[in-house]
Formats: structure tokens, sequence, C-alpha cells
């Protein structure tokens, strides 16, 4: 037990620690929010109301959090050592016999927590709402044209629509039924479809004969044909989970395509990594040269510090997309250079 949580002086760093996390996500978080929330008013209007705006705001909270993860422990983390250590704490802790290596594993552990609590989030909960959020507000917001919306090739029809706010719906049905040779014979037209025993059905539908039409040739549809939608292969990658990311990115043949769900693979699966680097510069601050320094300087350059690593994943990031560069080395390479650097900040303690 004491080797998971550690004893009583480690509980203690933990404790203060997390907590120290929480007001550092709450504060940022909040923020992030606010200025979420005070954007989205310009675009309001009859059909994107303000109700709207809220339900898209909370949707969309949970991946803007998990994109902050890093740079919360990291502040977070400064903010709670730095405090421990105005009080004399970690002074006392070392004077008890705790090194500076088990100082820095009780800071770790909340820290840890987070990260998996992150993971286990953007496997099964940040896909489905991020969907839910950004879809259905293109929709309210009449954004969506033919060519942002989403074409599916059947054997026999050619299906599009315009988004789709969960898996087992989607709007803006268009559906173009082809005869023995290929020619449109017949145009479903639907508001809404649901996925229902493993068949589309759809409301509020309505059928053009071309085959044979006239002006009172438009008539309601009894059913939708066969569509086999892929959602996986269609829809944006922060959309997938990273089983969903994995396979598909070795499934897809578009390299741009497959490019994209490897950079959004490892993105997520890595952001330990660069979590843990960013952590391990938090140490340098507080155990290094810079430990001197007054918490608020130290805070102001992990801010600085933050927002560069942010930059540079995000710049090599766009440039492995469209270049032979790895995805994978577009996240590994920030977080590696942060804690080779940390190392040798620590190296003067």
């Amino acid at each position: 037990m004491n080797y998971l949580f550690g004893d009583l002086i480690e509980r203690n760093i933990s404790s203060q620690v997390f907590l120290s996390l929480l007001i550092v996500m709450f504060a940022i978080a909040g923020i992030d929010l606010i200025f979420l929330f005070l954007n989205e008013l310009s675009d309001l209007s009859d059909y994107y109301t303000l109700n709207h705006v809220l339900i898209y705001c909370l949707k969309s909270f949970p991946y803007r959090l998990f994109d902050l993860t890093s740079y919360i422990c990291l502040i977070g983390l400064i903010v709670g050592m730095g405090s421990l250590t105005n009080k004399g704490e970690l002074i006392g802790a070392q004077i008890l016999g705790k090194s500076l290596t088990s100082i820095a594993v009780a800071a770790f552990r909340p820290v840890l927590l987070i990260m998996i609590i992150g993971l286990l989030a953007s496997q099964f909960l940040i896909p489905s709402l991020s969907q839910s959020a950004e879809e259905t507000r293109s929709q309210l917001q009449e954004k969506v044209s033919y060519k942002q919306g989403y074409w599916n090739n059947n054997d026999h029809s050619i299906s599009f629509f315009h988004s789709a706010p969960e898996r087992d719906r989607i709007l803006g049905l268009t559906v173009y039924e082809f005869d023995k040779e290929r020619k449109v014979s017949r145009v479903i037209f639907a508001e809404e479809a649901f996925l229902n025993l493993s068949k589309w059905e759809a409301r509020k539908k309505e059928t053009i004969n071309l085959s044979n039409y006239s002006p009172d040739n438009t008539s309601v549809v009894s059913g939708l044909p066969e569509l086999n939608i892929d959602f996986d292969q269609m829809l944006s990658p922060k959309y997938l989970s990273l089983t969903n990311l994995y396979i598909q990115s070795r499934e897809t043949f578009s390299k741009y395509r497959k490019n994209e769900l490897s950079l959004e693979f490892w993105r997520k699966v890595l952001q330990p990594l660069v979590t843990f680097s960013l952590v391990i510069l938090a140490m340098s601050f507080l155990f290094g040269p810079m430990r001197e320094q007054k918490t608020g300087q130290r805070i102001l350059i992990a801010i600085g510090v933050a927002f560069t690593v942010d930059l540079t994943q995000k710049l090599l990031g766009s440039i492995s997309v469209v270049s032979e560069i790895p995805t994978i080395a577009s996240v590994l390479f920030p977080a590696l250079l942060i804690i080779c650097i940390a190392l040798v900040l620590l190296k003067r303690v």
C-alpha cells in the first residue's frame, strides 16, 4: 500500500499537488470555456440559439480540456510544489529523510491519475461528445455544403448526408438510386435517418422517380435502400477513439487521410509522455538553478515554455501530414527535447 500511495509524508505532498492541480484545472478550463462561449455568441441566429451555444460549449469542453492537460499539470505542479516550498514542508521532508526522487515520485502520483483518466476519456467519452458537438453546430449554423458533407458509395446507390451528430443518426440525407444501366432512377430525400437493427430508417422522407418523372411523381418512400455507412472512414479523426484511429490508419488508402489519423493517434497516445516531459521540466524549475526564484516567475516561464511546446507540436504536426516526416516524430521530438533540457538542469542540483 505504501508502494502505491507512499507514507504519510508522501501522501501529504501528493494531496497538496492534487489540490493545486484541481484549482489550476478549474481556473484554466473556466477561462477557456468563457472565451469559447463569447466566441460562439457572434454566430447566434434563429436556428443556433443561446441554448445550442451552451450545449456546444459543454460537449466540446472535454476535448479542449484533454488538449490542455499537459499544461495544467505543469502549472499545477509548480504551484503545488512552490506552495510546499514556501511553507518549508519540502525542507522538512528532506530533514526527515526523503530524497528528491521520492518527493518527485509523490508529486507525480496525482499527475499519473489525471493522465490515466485522460486516456480513458479519449477512448470512450471524448470522440462521441466531440462528434455530437461539432456536427450539430455545423448543421444548426447551416454551414454545411455538398463539399463539406459526407458521400457514401453503395452497390446500387450513392448517398449524401449533411452531418452525423451520433453514430446511429444522420441529418439531411439524399440517396441517388441507380438502375441496371447505372443511371439515376430515383432520388430519396430525408430530413433525418436512424439506424435500427442494422438498417437505416428515415423520417419525413419523399422520393422522386426520375425514370418516369412528372410534377406529380413525388411521393412518400416506404423505406430506404441498403446504406453501408462506415463512419470511421468518413468522420474527422478527432471523432474517433484510439482503437478506431489505429485500425483506420492501417486500412485507409489515402496517404493524406492516413497521416491525419496517425497524427491524431500518436498525439493522444503520447499525451502522457508530453505531460511527463513537462513534469520533469517543472521539477527542474523547482530543484534546479531556478529554485531561488519566486513561484510567480516560475509560472510565467512555465507558461512560455508550454506555449512554445504546443506551437512546435502543431507546426510539426501540420508539416508531417503533408510531407515524409513520420507523424510520431512530430509528437516525440518536442517532448524528448524538453526531457533533455530538464535533465541537464537537474544535473546542476
